[in-house]
């Protein structure tokens, strides 16, 4: 006969076990929706489609940054496939399929196994963790290293005597540096976790097994940086995108970027969505749990909190932005600590009762408390699961207008580069030239097509002539960058394009209709008034192009022909 006390522990595995299985039959639905990779993932794709394993130890191309052994991994799984957008986003998905199962460990060894069943749920169920399971970006694989090197800091430090621990928090470390650029936030705050603990310290495997560990893994980021990380780190426009999301205490808006940072830990990955006192209700959940951590364990309140206290030190002096999808690394320590704060709540609740009743209150608990949380983040989740593939579906539209129009000239917006390229090069990454071109062109941050460019003077006559790729019977006008410089958060530089640029721009597109010509673009921000398309439009209209043919793939990717 089974004691009281196995209750809510067995209710604890079924609800974590559901909600495991449910998040990767979601993820799994959502993958084989996903359809198109819309700019970021483009722009990052085509830097790992084109390089080999050693040019991609090199800064990117496209505005991107990510970590080489993430870059590493996609370059083995997609660079056979044709179409690779399914691949691209392979091994995101299985990173992001296992972390509510590394939660519910997490949550179980540090709190107990009802902390680790709603961490579990919440993992499995918010739509920031749906949606980074199913992009070509590196969020996902963030989120699950930093776990993994939480989750083997804790069992190590839970059995201290068992070398074979220490040697897999050593290997855990090492591999995380290249596989994770926030991923030496999480290494400090495990340093200082075991360091903290006097059963750790005495003793020799940590110190012999886990020291050189550190030792290699700081080697490895500092070859890193030099190498490639350092040269992303100082690109003034990466630099101008994220600065409005680093948390420069000196700057006139520091107290909304001081809640920012709160929002985006404790509420933004439990629900999506902008709250004053969703965050107000996320941050007492977090603190307070992570004090209930500190009250039975020190240590390991030190190491849910030590990710987000390290990253925001690193913000405070302007060398890591903390917007939603980077913080994200951050978030499986937060989710623990606000599971703990419920598992406390429910413990000064169930006090007074008996043995039995408690128990069985406490299963009850678990299941109602997850059940509830599971339902509310459905209900967020809901809006991305419906149509995961409505976000910039260019492929199918981008492949038809390169089929259909055979020699007809193809004017491409500068936004809608990274897809055009990955719609139309039909499998042919490396060497080849058309590509090189394109990246020259536009692909580099201050080329004159480099989408996110500021330009506060007006367009030059003729500036945008040279912006043309000729290969075969087709010639490609790569689109002048409009000028805007557009950021993280907050208005972009300009409200329009440049003075001039639509006028310009339209005279190339005429230059070259015979009669016909192609206009090709996404993210443009149609239906606001930011959209840069309409004025491109309406100054080729006044050289007396008409549009004959309109096709629209959703509301963020349209095609064009325009003819005399």
């Amino acid at each position: 006969m089974s004691r009281p006390a196995d209750t809510p522990a067995r209710a604890a595995v079924v609800v974590a076990w559901t909600a495991i299985l449910l998040g990767v039959a979601a993820r799994g639905w959502a993958l084989s929706q996903r359809g198109s990779l819309w700019l970021d993932e483009a722009s990052l794709a085509l830097n790992v489609l084109t390089r080999g394993f050693g040019e991609l130890l090199q800064p990117l191309d496209w505005g991107q940054a990510a970590p080489v052994g993430f870059l590493w991994l996609e370059r083995a799984v997609a660079s056979h496939a044709d179409v690779p957008d399914l691949w691209l986003r392979l091994v995101p998905f299985c990173a992001g399929a296992v972390l509510p199962w590394l939660l519910w460990r997490l949550g179980r060894r540090i709190v107990g196994t009802g902390a680790g069943a709603l961490a579990a749920v919440a993992g499995a169920g918010s739509l920031m963790a749906l949606r980074y399971s199913t992009e070509a970006k590196p969020y996902a694989s963030d989120a699950a290293v930093a776990t993994v090197l939480l989750l083997l800091a804790s069992e190590a430090a839970a059995e201290p005597h068992r070398i074979r621990r220490w040697w897999a928090l050593a290997a855990a470390i090492v591999l995380a540096v290249p596989l994770s650029l926030p991923a030496v936030f999480v290494i400090a705050a495990v340093a200082v976790s075991l360091a903290a603990r006097a059963e750790v310290r005495a003793t020799r495997g940590a110190r012999l097994v886990v020291l050189p560990a550190l030792a290699v893994a700081a080697a490895t980021f500092g070859a890193l940086w030099i190498s490639s990380y350092g040269a992303g780190a100082a690109n003034a426009s990466l630099r101008a995108y994220w600065a409005p999301v680093m948390l420069d205490v000196g700057a006139d808006d520091r107290v909304v970027r001081v809640l920012r940072v709160f929002m985006e830990l404790t509420w933004v990955p439990l629900r999506w969505t902008g709250s004053l006192l969703g965050t107000a209700a996320g941050s007492a959940l977090w603190i307070s749990g992570l004090v209930f951590v500190a009250r039975r364990r020190a240590a390991d309140a030190l190491l849910l909190a030590g990710p987000v206290l390290f990253a925001v030190a690193a913000s405070a002096v302007g060398s890591y932005p903390l917007s939603d999808r980077l913080a994200f690394f951050a978030v499986p320590g937060v989710w623990v600590a606000q599971a703990a704060a419920l598992v406390a709540m429910r413990n000064r609740l169930l006090s007074s009762r008996s043995i039995v009743a408690n128990a069985r209150a406490a299963a009850v608990f678990v299941v109602v408390a997850s059940a509830a949380l599971a339902l509310w983040q459905a209900t967020d989740a809901d809006r991305f699961l419906r149509n995961p593939g409505s976000l910039e579906p260019t492929r199918q539209l981008f492949t038809a207008v390169d089929n259909e129009a055979a020699t007809t000239p193809i004017y491409v917006f500068a936004r809608s580069a990274p897809a055009w390229l990955l719609a139309t090069s039909a499998g042919e990454w490396r060497g080849n030239p058309r590509l090189d071109r394109w990246v020259s062109l536009a692909g580099r941050a201050g080329a004159p097509g480099y989408e996110n460019i500021a330009r506060r003077r007006a367009v030059r006559p003729g500036e945008g002539d040279s912006l043309i790729v000729t290969s075969a019977a087709r010639t490609e006008l790569v689109g002048l960058a409009p000028g805007v410089e557009y950021r993280i958060a907050g208005a972009p530089s300009a409200a329009r394009p440049s003075a001039g640029w639509a006028e310009e721009e339209a005279r190339r597109i005429a230059a070259v209709a015979r009669p016909d010509v192609w206009l090709v673009a996404s993210h443009f921000f149609p239906g606001s008034s930011r959209n840069e398309l309409r004025p491109l439009v309406e100054a080729a209209a006044a050289l007396g192009l008409r549009v004959a043919e309109e096709r629209h793939a959703g509301d963020e990717v349209v095609a064009l022909r325009l003819t005399r």
